[in-house]
């Protein structure tokens, strides 16, 4: 299975947290939207596209806020802090979807080599999304295609 490309929107379910769903949040970190997860599947928050970046990446946008995840520089204790931004062609944007099983997808950020994971940090009790090099469980997440 391939990740649904842009105009289908997905959710982004965590493989190690069971019910957490990626969002992006009002949670600002600087002029930037924080990413983080919840349980609750029906936000049109929780929605993502993804687009091609035209070089075998994508791209995953979220229509609700009209940001693009990206990998910031911003430091969670060695890790990158997960955000959206609405700058569509910023390198930090990209992303290669791997699928190390069926269905299951790691997202690889080639600017910094590092994984999208599902954090134990949380902000006012959702958990935060980051990005570190180690390939563990908390990297995967399944696309669920939104009907």
């Amino acid at each position: 299975m391939s990740l649904p490309m842009a105009p289908t929107q997905i959710l982004l379910h965590s493989d190690q947290h069971n019910g957490q769903f990626l969002f992006v949040s009002n949670d600002l970190e600087g002029p930037d939207k924080v990413v983080e997860a919840h349980p609750p599947a029906g936000e049109f928050r929780n929605r993502f596209e993804a687009q091609s970046d035209g070089n075998g990446g994508v791209r995953l946008y979220n229509p609700a806020t009209g940001y693009y995840l990206f990998v910031s520089n911003d430091d969670a204790e060695g890790d990158n802090i997960v955000e959206g931004h609405p700058y569509r062609d910023e390198p930090r944007n990209s992303f290669i979807p791997l699928e190390p099983e069926p269905g299951s997808f790691m997202f690889l950020n080639p600017t910094y080599s590092r994984f999208l994971f599902l954090s134990n940090d949380q902000r006012a009790g959702d958990y935060v999304i980051e990005a570190h090099p180690s390939v563990e469980l908390r990297n995967r997440f399944t696309a669920i295609p939104v009907a």
